[in-house]
């Protein structure tokens, strides 16, 4: 078993063992957690100028209309999403 998995079995343990008060405490704070982490990531991808600029072109992109479109991040190219999709 990884150290995660570990983890994950260890805290599962230890809150069955808690009031629910105390259950809604671990769960806001995971949540915190989460949302922290989400957070740190985006700064970091928009803290890379190139990523940046590429997640603003597919902004403009959309607003213009051209929703069929999907600038792709990762490849650096335009890539057709078939209309049938809604998009």
């Amino acid at each position: 078993m990884t150290k995660t998995g570990g983890y994950r079995s260890k805290l599962l343990e230890e809150v069955k063992s808690l009031s629910e008060g105390r259950v809604k405490a671990v769960a806001d704070f995971a949540a915190y957690l989460k949302e922290r982490e989400e957070w740190e990531a985006t700064g970091e991808i928009l803290g890379d100028e190139e990523l940046a600029q590429q997640v603003k072109e597919s902004r403009k992109a959309w607003a213009a209309g051209r929703k069929g479109e999907f600038v792709s991040l990762y490849l650096n190219r335009t890539i057709v999403i078939p209309s049938r999709l809604g998009l």
